[in-house]
């Protein structure tokens, strides 16, 4: 049997970051190492995972299943690697998903000394079902990731807004018109879509289409930062949290806050069933403080 996990981290780091090359970077190894070993990964499975054409990749349904099946056992062999906390009775493991950092680090600032938090991010894929399965005990976000989940507990947090980012060459060349850029060009968004009853995407893209504003075509990348840098260099809009900082070196954005996207997004703490009885009193006064 083999144990060695690499090639399995390699293929769901791919698959991540829509890339070889990215994978690569994120593992600080070549591209060869990564092709190759995903390749021998197939070969030993007996089964294609990866559909390659020109530069480009999707997922052979078996592909599909093998990946939701790789990040499960990812996440859980990170997790028997974590240090035991020596007092496991005020411990409290606040996860966020991507972009929420700086919401995670607001609950934490307000929870009292009864508790000791420990943070962590979580990838949309498999959040939801990690919470309730117990892996964790808080997830932050935004409501729309948790509508119609009624194994969750959701308590308001506060109201959050989003941003819009473009590409100030292409501005230009607009003559400063942001809706007409808009209209005639590519938008990256955060591929966030839940397997329930609401589309993340399509929510979000309902209240960005709201006083005029239009796009050309999606396109769906794997974080905010990815869709910064596809505007800076590519050119394009994309749409991410207020809190969020543009990486370095990307000099040609300008950014907006269209009134649609300002305060519309409710930031809730999700909890799962135990911590719902262990900390109920005392979240339930925190996110009170809080909401606005």
């Amino acid at each position: 049997m083999n144990y060695n996990l690499m090639p399995v981290k390699y293929f769901v780091d791919v698959v991540q970051t829509h890339g070889f090359i990215s994978a690569a970077r994120r593992n600080y190894v070549s591209e060869t190492a990564v092709s190759s070993a995903i390749k021998k990964l197939e070969d030993e499975l007996g089964q294609k995972l990866l559909n390659r054409s020109a530069g480009k990749f999707s997922l052979t349904p078996v592909g599909e299943v093998f990946y939701k099946r790789s990040v499960e056992i990812i996440n859980l062999y990170s997790e028997i690697w974590h240090h035991p906390d020596p007092n496991p009775e005020k411990l409290l493991r606040v996860h966020f998903l991507q972009g929420f950092e700086n919401d995670a680090a607001l609950f934490a600032s307000k929870i009292p000394d009864i508790c000791q938090p420990n943070f962590d991010e979580e990838n949309f894929d498999s959040c939801i079902k990690r919470l309730i399965n117990g892996n964790y005990d808080i997830l932050v976000g935004f409501d729309l990731a948790f509508a119609g989940n009624n194994k969750i507990d959701c308590l308001p947090f506060r109201k959050t807004s989003f941003d819009l980012l473009l590409n100030k060459d292409e501005l230009r060349q607009y003559h400063g018109d942001e809706q007409q850029l808009a209209e005639n060009s590519m938008l990256y968004m955060q591929n966030w879509k839940s397997t329930g009853i609401t589309d993340i995407q399509l929510a979000m893209l309902k209240i960005y289409c709201q006083n005029g504003w239009k796009y050309k075509e999606v396109s769906e990348v794997n974080s905010f930062a990815a869709g910064c840098l596809n505007v800076n260099f590519n050119g394009g809009i994309t749409i991410v949290p207020e809190s969020f900082s543009l990486p370095q070196n990307c000099n040609n954005i300008e950014r907006l806050s269209p009134v649609q996207l300002q305060k519309t997004f409710n930031v809730v703490i999700a909890m799962n069933p135990m911590v719902s009885t262990k900390f109920s009193k005392m979240l339930k006064h925190v996110t009170t403080l809080t909401y606005r």
